[in-house]
């Protein structure tokens, strides 16, 4: 799999889906243009060579599953009927005036080339547009966080560069929690980078300038697209003694200023607010340490007992890595670098915690693991073997607290595990690898489409909801690949006339394996299948944590590349004769189509 670009659209972010959906697609393909002519032939009545209106309204509301309703879209001022302001938003184009009129107005035919242009809309792409009513109000963990691991390296875990650009490409294409590894430097100033390897240092000031710079959309006016508007976590892990923790602590002031949550005891909270309180503003999560003990007056009668030792009670989610990056480079892992309060203070809303392994319930018994504003951080070979004991303990804790888990130490190609199997235990922070555009990245671009990096959990996985097994689902769903065009190719120098593409369908579920299917490979960038592939019966489905994933691969004697891409979420998945708009294989957007008739019934 190709290393992903630092282009700011480069997926799995969400912002290159939403990128390609924003905006009409150019329909200017031969192939492409006598399919739809078909579709539009055949809606045609007999002896008619434009499409009247009202079959028109038919095909919307029958086949493209379009609601459209003739009711008030407001209250008795609002003339505009929902049917009109359904119209004007997608034919919303100057271009498309015309066409909306027609729609409007039932007096006049629909031609094939208005009939084109209404396919070429964003609104009707497959991928469902954001919804603009998202609630922003719920407590944060009440949300699945985009989030990455190692943000500052572009490359190799053990070789790769360490730079700020690392930083701005994440939060630019919606990335929410990044991570800080920060470090004594030789100069007595902190420094970033990834200890025992051979990664290049760079400074804790510049990281912090950078993410000051690009943490939020300029304007601050967008919610969804881009940077965002939701408030960014910084997970940081720090390797610094005290001297070094109180200029951390500084430069993290001074560079963000007024946007750094700041001045309230972790000890304090009682309840984490919501994305919408926190809006454009800088989380740190830190290990805790407990405030110092109040001075008493000494009573000179009362013998004097020397007081405990204060332990360090938090957890470090790089520990585990550090202790397998040590053990490859033959050196034995640094103590624990123990925090300051100083900075402990700034963990306000994400207190990184001791998590107490020993307990027989660790997280339902334990004080700790009822702390409002605790995080666990676990690696993902740690979580698998801590899911194996307390599943259900696991998931009910997720419901009201915060998880963060991050890519086992010897992921060293920078790959990822599926991050649906942790969004399915209720875990907010599933770090991930986004220096490669492998399946976990594609699934995460499939997650947060649009959404700004926040997307609020399904209801059985929030506080007081309805319970998990109400929410599940069955299935049956209906693509038929129609054709295709601009694939882009597998590699640069390969020859359009050997590529050999096929569509090739999966769907992620919770409990499902082996949900894929795919059409016979065909020749050239544009093509034709007219296939159908059909999925019937899938159990315990969960529309928003069920993904389907488009991929057209080129047919060869071995291994088939894979050129091309797109990953949408089921529950934006939408019906009818659709446009899929597709990634390539280095994560980057493409002009590349693929017309597809999707039926779905979920039950």
């Amino acid at each position: 799999m190709a290393t992903a670009t630092t282009s700011d659209y480069a997926a799995g972010g969400g912002t290159t889906t939403q990128a390609l959906a924003a905006k009409p697609n150019k329909i200017n393909s031969k192939i492409i243009l006598g399919e739809l002519q078909k579709i539009y032939t055949s809606l045609c009545p007999r002896g008619c060579s434009t499409l009247p209106v009202s079959a028109f309204k038919s095909y919307l509301s029958g086949t493209q599953r379009v609601a459209i309703h003739d009711a008030p879209s407001g209250g008795e001022e609002v003339k505009e009927t929902r049917v009109q302001k359904w119209v004007h938003k997608v034919f919303g184009h100057a271009s498309q005036a015309a066409s909306a009129e027609k729609l409007l107005s039932d007096d006049q035919d629909i031609t094939f080339d208005e009939f084109v242009s209404y396919h070429a809309t964003p609104a009707n792409s497959a991928l469902a547009l954001p919804d603009p009513r998202k609630d922003w109000s719920r407590p944060l963990n009440e949300y699945f966080i985009s989030s990455s691991h190692n943000t500052y390296l572009t490359g190799h875990q053990l070789y790769g560069s360490s730079t700020t650009e690392g930083y701005i490409n994440v939060l630019r294409r919606g990335c929410r929690c990044i991570e800080i590894d920060v470090w004594d430097g030789d100069d007595g100033e902190p420094e970033v980078f990834h200890g025992y390897t051979l990664t290049k240092e760079i400074s804790f000031k510049d990281v912090c300038k950078a993410v000051a710079k690009h943490a939020f959309s300029e304007g601050g006016s967008l919610w969804q697209g881009d940077a965002g508007e939701g408030p960014v976590i910084i997970s940081l892990e720090c390797h610094a003694g005290p001297e070094q923790q109180e200029k951390i602590v500084k430069i993290m002031r001074e560079q963000w200023g007024d946007m750094l949550v700041q001045g309230i005891d972790p000890e304090d909270v009682e309840s984490l607010p919501s994305p919408l309180e926190l809006r454009r503003k800088i989380l740190v999560k830190a290990k805790y340490l407990p405030p110092p003990p109040k001075v008493t007056p000494i009573d000179p009668t009362v013998p004097r007992v020397p007081p405990p030792a204060v332990a360090d009670s938090s957890s470090d989610s790089s520990d585990s890595e550090l202790e397998e990056l040590a053990k490859k480079a033959h050196k034995q892992k640094p103590p624990k670098t123990k925090v300051t309060r100083t900075l402990a203070e700034l963990g306000i809303y994400c207190s990184s915690h001791h998590f107490p392994s020993h307990a027989a319930q660790p997280f339902t018994d334990e004080p700790t693991s009822k702390i409002p504003n605790h995080v666990y951080s676990f690696s993902e070979k740690v979580f698998a073997n801590l899911h194996a004991q307390h599943a259900e303990s696991i998931f009910h804790h997720n419901k009201d607290y915060l998880m963060r888990v991050y890519p086992f130490g010897l992921r060293f190609s920078s790959s990822n595990a599926d991050p649906t199997e942790f969004w399915h235990r209720g875990v907010q922070l599933v770090a991930l690898n986004w220096q490669k555009c492998d399946e976990g990245m594609m699934l995460n671009e499939g997650m947060f489409a649009g959404e700004g990096g926040y997307v609020l959990k399904p209801e059985s996985y929030r506080p007081g909801g309805i319970g998990i097994h109400e929410e599940r689902r069955n299935l049956d769903l209906t693509i038929e690949a129609i054709a295709a065009a601009n694939i882009p190719l597998p590699e640069k120098s390969d020859s359009p006339k050997r590529f050999e593409p096929y569509v090739k369908i999966e769907v992620h579920t919770e409990t499902g394996t082996g949900l894929k299917k795919k059409t016979k490979a065909k020749r050239g960038i544009e093509c034709t299948w007219n296939e159908k592939l059909e999925f019937k019966g899938i159990a315990g489905v969960i529309e928003k944590l069920t993904f389907v994933r488009f991929k057209i691969h080129d047919e060869e004697f071995g291994r088939d590349d894979l050129a091309a891409w797109a990953c949408i979420r089921l529950d934006r998945l939408q019906e009818g004769y659709r446009f899929v708009n597709l990634i390539n294989n280095e994560g980057d957007p493409s002009d590349g189509l693929i017309l597809v008739k999707i039926s779905k019934r979920v039950y």
